[in-house]
C-alpha cells in the first residue's frame, strides 16, 4: 500500500482512478472535430472496450461491497439500496448489477473475464447471465458452461438483441430433445394460466362512448382478429369517396360490424329462447322527425331504472302533488337517428311513447325481414352490399326499410335493400335517398355535395341517370 505523505494512506485504486479520472477529463476537453473519419470507428470501439472494463470494476467492487456488508455503514436494507444510492441507478438498474456482480464471481466466471478483457460488452454479460438464469433449475454446471461459452462465442458477432434472442433458444441449441419436452410443458402452463386469467370488462360510457377491456389468449385473439381482418380492409373508392379512416377505426367498425353478425346469426346464443337484443325507449314524435334522442335499456351505467314520476293536481299554495305511473329507464342516450337506423334490421324492441309518456307501441321482430326475404333481396339484387361500388358479401349486410317502418314502409321485397353496415349509415345520416326504381330495383340519389346535379345511380344496370 502507497503511502501519501501529504493526506495519509491512499490505496492504489484510488490513485490509479484519479489518474484515469484525468486521461477522460483531458480526452473529453480534446476537439472532435479535427479528427480523421477513418479513425472515428477506431476511437468508438475504444471507448467500448474501456466502458467493458470499467464496468467489470464496478462489478467487482459491488460483489467485495456486499460481501463485506458496507450497506450497514449507510443504513441501507441492501446492497442494491447501497447502490442506487451512490450511483443514482434506478431501482431495478441496481437489482441487476447487485446480481450480475454476483453471478459473474460465483457461475459466470468466463463472463467476468471477457468483460475485464473488454471482449464484451456490459450489456452482453447482463445477456448471457438472463439467458442462463432462465435454464432449468435442474441443468446440469457442465451443461451450463457449454451454453456459457456458446454465449460468448457468439457475442463476438452479434450485439445485444440478436443475443437475447439467441439466449431466449439457449436450451434448444444445447439440449433440444428435453428443451422440446420443457418447453411444452412450460406452454401447456402458461396457456392454462392464460385462460384462467381471461377477462373482459366495461367502463364508463361518456360523450357516447364506452370502452371495453378484454385480456384474453393467444387462441382467441388469433381468432378475433381472423374474424375482423376481412372486415377491417379498406373499402374500394366509390361514390361517397375514398376509404379515410385510420387502421384503428377500420378495426374498432369491423368489430362492431362482427357484433351484428352475431346478433343476426339464428344459431346466437340465447337467454329464456329469446336472442340478443336491447330495448330502446324514444318518443314517437322524435322517431317520426329523426329529432331529439331515445334512451338505451342498459347496464352499461351506474344508474339504473328511476321512478318515472309525473304531476297529478295542483294544492291551493301552488305546490304540485306527484305520483309514481311507472319507471323511466336512464341508460345511455341514442339519437332518434341512430334509433332508426338500428330499428331497421338489428334486435332492438323500441318502445315508442306519446307525448304523456304512455306506451303507444311495443315494437315486434315482425317488422323485421325474415331470413327467407333477405335471401329474395339477395337473389334480387345481387349476392352483395347494393350501395353503388361496393361489394361487401350479403352476409355482412342488414336489411333496410326504403321507407321506415316507424313512416308506415311495409316489411316486404318492394320495400328493402340489403346495406353493408357502413353504407345503411351513410344512408340514414349523410344525406343520400334510396328509393324503388322503376326497373323494380333500388336505385340512388346522392346529397348535393357529392353530385350538385344528384344524378341518380342505378347499380343494377350501371346507369347514371341525369337530373
Amino acid at each position: 500500500m502507497d503511502i501519501d505523505t501529504g493526506e495519509g494512506f491512499a490505496h492504489p485504486l484510488m490513485r490509479w482512478l484519479a489518474d484515469v479520472g484525468a486521461g477522460v477529463d483531458a480526452a473529453i476537453e480534446c476537439p472532435t472535430l479535427s479528427l480523421p473519419l477513418d479513425e472515428h470507428e477506431s476511437a468508438l470501439r475504444q471507448i467500448a472496450v474501456y466502458e467493458a472494463k470499467l464496468a467489470s470494476l464496478r462489478l467487482r467492487l459491488t460483489r467485495q461491497a456486499e460481501l463485506s456488508e458496507v450497506r450497514k455503514l449507510t443504513g441501507a436494507a441492501n446492497t442494491a439500496g447501497w447502490v442506487q444510492q451512490v450511483t443514482r441507478m434506478g431501482r431495478r438498474e441496481a437489482s441487476v448489477s447487485v446480481r450480475l456482480a454476483k453471478a459473474l464471481d460465483q457461475t459466470l466466471r468466463s463472463t467476468g473475464e471477457a468483460l475485464s478483457d473488454g471482449e464484451i460488452s456490459l450489456g452482453q454479460a447482463q445477456v448471457i447471465e438472463r439467458a442462463i438464469r432462465r435454464l432449468p433449475n435442474d441443468v446440469d454446471a457442465d451443461v451450463k458452461a457449454e451454453a456459457e461459452a456458446f454465449l460468448l462465442d457468439s457475442a463476438q458477432a452479434l450485439d445485444v438483441d440478436d443475443l437475447d434472442k439467441a439466449g431466449k433458444h439457449l436450451y434448444e441449441v444445447i439440449a433440444p430433445e428435453d428443451a422440446e419436452r420443457r418447453i411444452g410443458k412450460q406452454l401447456e402452463e402458461q396457456e392454462r394460466r392464460a385462460r384462467e386469467n381471461r377477462t373482459l370488462s366495461f367502463g364508463p360510457v361518456r360523450d357516447g362512448m364506452g370502452t371495453v377491456f378484454l385480456r384474453a389468449d393467444l387462441p382467441t385473439l388469433a381468432i378475433l382478429q381472423a374474424l375482423l381482418d376481412p372486415l377491417a380492409r379498406p373499402r374500394p373508392s366509390g361514390p361517397d369517396g375514398p376509404d379515410l379512416r385510420s387502421s384503428e377505426r377500420r378495426q374498432a367498425d369491423a368489430f362492431a360490424e362482427l357484433l351484428s353478425q352475431a346478433q343476426a346469426a339464428v344459431d346466437a346464443p340465447a337467454r329464456g329462447s329469446i336472442r340478443p337484443r336491447l330495448t330502446v325507449t324514444v318518443n314517437h314524435d322524435d322517431l317520426v322527425a329523426r329529432l331529439g334522442y331515445g334512451t338505451l335499456n342498459s347496464v352499461l351505467t351506474d344508474s339504473g331504472p328511476a321512478h318515472l314520476k309525473v304531476k297529478t293536481h295542483r294544492d291551493e299554495d301552488g305546490s304540485g302533488g306527484h305520483a309514481v305511473i311507472g319507471y323511466r329507464i336512464t341508460g345511455p342516450p341514442l339519437s332518434a337517428t341512430l334509433v332508426r337506423q338500428l330499428a331497421c334490421d338489428a334486435e332492438i324492441i323500441p318502445v315508442v311513447l306519446g307525448g304523456d309518456g304512455a306506451v303507444l307501441d311495443l315494437g315486434r321482430g315482425t317488422r323485421l325481414f325474415t331470413s327467407s326475404q333477405r335471401h329474395a333481396l339477395a337473389e334480387r339484387d345481387g349476392y352483395f352490399c347494393h350501395f353503388p361500388d361496393c361489394r361487401r358479401p350479403e352476409k355482412w349486410t342488414e336489411a333496410h326499410h326504403i321507407q321506415h317502418w316507424v313512416d308506415g314502409g311495409a316489411t316486404d321485397l318492394n320495400n328493402g335493400v340489403l346495406l353493408c353496415q357502413h353504407h345503411h349509415t351513410v344512408i340514414h345520416t349523410k344525406g343520400w335517398t334510396v328509393r324503388m326504381g322503376p326497373d323494380g330495383h333500388p336505385e340512388y340519389i346522392p346529397p348535393p355535395w357529392v353530385d350538385r346535379y344528384q344524378n341518380v345511380i342505378r347499380p343494377n344496370d350501371h346507369s347514371i341517370i341525369r337530373g
